[in-house]
């Protein structure tokens, strides 16, 4: 059926002539766009002269677009190369509903995925399409996840490893975060509301949509998921403890897998006394002025009791609100809370005691195995003063390898180390220093992947790449 209407296009293109039309009259257009074959392109970009995105072509090639004459476009796709088409009386034909049509044919690249494959320890492209950058990307088992963009419009893609597009799916600008659960699920994060990212390798799906306070406080501690049991993650004392729980998922008992004091938990708890003691000292004292009599004698009261009741119960929601807020900022400031992640590589659970320096083993039903002493994470003097310290308090772990990397920067270079997880010592380093402050790291199968702030592409611009590079 397509090739059939391919070919009457083809055959009226030389008989049928566009009435007249003047240069700023806007008519719309039935674009179809093929490769050498006559098959159509699915998720071709139609952009115009500004960079704008015009349309996109659906699974059987077809696009509408409003135009003018003398109008140009591009037409983008990762497999095929950029096609410049300028709106004129002789690429249009009239079709069997009266409306204008055009047939572009697309060539294939040819370099072909295979050709530029990199097998130096060098970075390269990992998304190559400069009409967007990338907002956010996760990397997993069935190919890369991203939220990408042009300032205008944002888009949900999910791409293989080698670049091709499998789905995608227009999304509202403010969802710009994805996160991925214990129970490996994906969700688009927004400033109020998330949802759950289904793929059945043809369409994108979002599902399940909740208020974003309610997925943090029900699925976000859940840490690590074992055929088993569960691992649930709690901080306390002004997220200077840390308690891990397991859950047994057949029974339903719980016990204290792990309880992680941080350096400052003495001080933390020293603070809520304080504050609870100063918060009853201030009660006493509002109770006392309210108590008190007024310079001309008790008989000439200010108030009724019901408007001083009413003036109190104000007053306390002031306070109290007040109190909040600098509580809020003094946790901020003085209460960082301690990083020491949990970890599921291949049916064995890490836990990293960052604050005694321990590092403690389990396997997947829970029972600790071993522990070993760790220090790749301390960086002597500077350490203690918490300046210029290199360690970036960031474990990545490959899935794939169950390789596990600690990162650190100095002056915009980063460095993975790997950890040998059987003592806890590093075994080797990785430099990524083709590219300076490289953001939102991920290892997965061997390969690197980052992202790469190029303010010099354009102008105020935020213009994120996608890179990956092999670790050798």
């Amino acid at each position: 059926m397509k090739k059939s209407f391919i070919l009457f296009i083809l055959l009226i293109f030389t008989i049928l002539t566009i009435s007249a039309q003047t240069k700023n009259e806007v008519f719309v257009v039935d674009a179809l766009v093929c490769d050498s074959t006559g098959t159509g392109i699915k998720d071709v970009a139609i952009y115009d002269a500004k960079n704008n995105l015009r349309s996109v072509t659906d699974g059987d090639g077809f696009a509408r677009i409003a135009t003018r004459l003398d109008e140009t476009f591009s037409l983008s796709h990762l497999s095929f190369n950029t096609k410049f088409i300028r709106i004129e009386k002789d690429i249009l034909v009239i079709n069997e509903k009266g409306r204008y049509s055009m047939l572009v044919i697309m060539q294939d690249k040819t370099n072909t995925l295979q050709e530029v494959t990199v097998t130096e320890n060098a970075p390269h492209l990992a998304y190559a399409n400069k009409k967007v950058w990338v907002i956010d990307y996760k990397v997993q088992h069935d190919g890369i996840y991203m939220v990408a963009g042009n300032g205008y419009e944002s888009v949900l893609l999910h791409l293989g490893f080698e670049q091709d597009t499998i789905s995608r799916k227009p999304i509202s600008r403010k969802y710009q975060e994805l996160y991925r659960d214990a129970f490996d699920n994906l969700h688009l994060i927004g400033p109020d509301s998330t949802y759950q990212i289904y793929c059945d390798g043809k369409q994108l799906q979002l599902l399940y949509g909740c208020k974003k306070e309610l997925f943090g406080q029900k699925l976000k501690p859940v840490k690590i998921l074992t055929d088993s049991i569960m691992v649930l993650q709690n901080y306390y004392n002004m997220q200077q403890q840390l308690a891990y729980v397991m859950v047994n998922r057949n029974t339903k008992e719980t016990s204290i897998m792990a309880n992680l004091d941080g350096a400052a938990s003495e001080m933390a708890r020293n603070a809520q006394r304080d504050a609870i003691r100063d918060r009853k000292i201030d009660m006493m004292l509002d109770e006392f002025q309210e108590d008190a009599p007024t310079e001309k004698g008790i008989e000439k009261s200010v108030a009724s009791s019901r408007q001083r009741s009413e003036m109190n119960y104000q007053k306390d929601n002031e306070v109290e609100e007040r109190r909040q807020m600098m509580s809020h900022l003094y946790n901020r400031i003085l209460f960082k809370p301690i990083y020491c992640p949990a970890i599921l590589i291949k049916d064995s659970i890490y836990i990293f005691d960052f604050q005694n320096d321990n590092l403690l083993k389990f396997d997947n039903l829970g029972r600790q195995t071993a522990t070993c002493e760790i220090g790749f994470h301390k960086t002597g003097y500077f350490k203690n003063l918490m300046i210029n310290n290199p360690w970036d308090e960031k474990l990545i772990i490959d899935e794939v390898t169950g390789q596990c990397y600690a990162q650190f920067s100095s002056n915009g270079i980063v460095t993975l180390k790997e950890i040998d997880l059987a003592d806890g010592k590093p075994k080797h380093e990785i430099r990524l220093s083709e590219h300076t402050f490289p953001q939102n790291i991920q290892v997965y199968n061997g390969e690197v992947y980052y992202l790469f702030l190029n303010n010099t592409q354009t102008a105020g611009s935020d213009r994120r790449s996608l890179y990956k590079m092999r670790l050798e």
